[in-house]
């Protein structure tokens, strides 16, 4: 994996429906509400995490939750609504989203609450983020399915698809962010991600405490940064977190080969978009328009 998977998850609900039905422009309103949930629901986190990109500039965190609560519960809102499509498949997609940002505010919560942990789980770290990015694109998937009037069945196979292809890009996000990202926002935080679970689940009980004073230095401490990321490579455990990212992948891949409807070009961007989490890459780049 030599580039940050692409942050594509709200258009997810286009290229699903254009999986499903032929002509994928029909779609781009819901898109863009989808693009508007997604915003909100960015802002937020960042604000959750302490991060204030540049773009920012002098504004704070007031002014970051005041644009994500307009965004995510006012012009996202609106935006539903004036979909041109029957009132059932309107309340259906608000059902849905409004049933995915639940699910997805738990997985944000075990964020909070173990951020600095020195007992994260490989298994709770991977519930976590299932519940969080893995809804966030199962989400997405869902209401592009239903967006198409497709049956029960197919919304649901689309929306475990999103699960398992959100999950997937999110583990190799974190990967990337410890390794490549000048920042180092998740060392920075003391956020508890799969490389950092799968190295303390490895250490005896009396390696774990130097270990951890370890990650406390590498909050601040580019030096002590690098020493858990030659640690955790020595150990093998990006290694686990590749093949647990291609668990994934391969389960999207599986329920998208197993959907009867899945029409090109689209069928090729979720193709991509599962090449684009893999560290394993078929060469199947993600390309959403020729």
């Amino acid at each position: 994996m030599d580039d940050e998977p692409p942050a594509l998850p709200p258009l997810v609900s286009l290229f699903v429906y254009g999986a499903l039905r032929p002509n994928d422009e029909t779609a781009i309103p819901l898109a863009s509400a989808a693009t508007l949930t997604y915003a909100g629901i960015d802002i937020f986190d960042d604000v959750s995490d302490g991060d204030h990109p540049t773009y920012w500039g002098d504004f704070g965190p007031g002014d970051m939750n005041l644009a994500a609560a307009t965004l995510l519960a006012g012009l996202s809102r609106l935006a539903i609504l004036e979909l041109d499509t029957a009132v059932s498949i309107r309340v259906a997609i608000e059902r849905s989203l409004g049933r995915g940002l639940l699910e997805m505010s738990a997985g944000q919560q075990y964020d909070l609450a173990t951020a600095g942990s020195a007992t994260p789980t490989v298994d709770e770290v991977e519930a976590s983020v299932c519940a969080k990015s893995g809804k966030e694109v199962a989400m997405f998937a869902r209401i592009g399915a239903q967006f198409a009037d497709s049956p029960p069945d197919v919304v649901a196979a689309y929306e475990l698809f999103g699960y398992y292809l959100g999950a997937a890009g999110q583990f190799a996000s974190d990967c990337f962010e410890l390794y490549q990202d000048p920042e180092s926002r998740d060392l920075a935080h003391g956020t508890r991600t799969l490389p950092i679970a799968f190295h303390l689940e490895g250490l005896s009980p009396p390696d774990r405490p130097a270990f951890l004073a370890l990650l406390d230095q590498a909050c601040h401490d580019e030096e002590a940064r690098r020493t858990v990321r030659k640690r955790l490579r020595d150990a093998g455990d990006l290694r686990r977190c590749a093949f647990l990212v291609e668990t994934y992948c391969q389960r999207a891949l599986r329920l998208l080969e197993q959907t009867g409807a899945c029409l090109e070009p689209s069928r090729s961007v979720l193709l991509g978009l599962i090449d684009s989490a893999s560290f394993f890459p078929k060469g199947r780049a993600f390309c959403p328009r020729p």
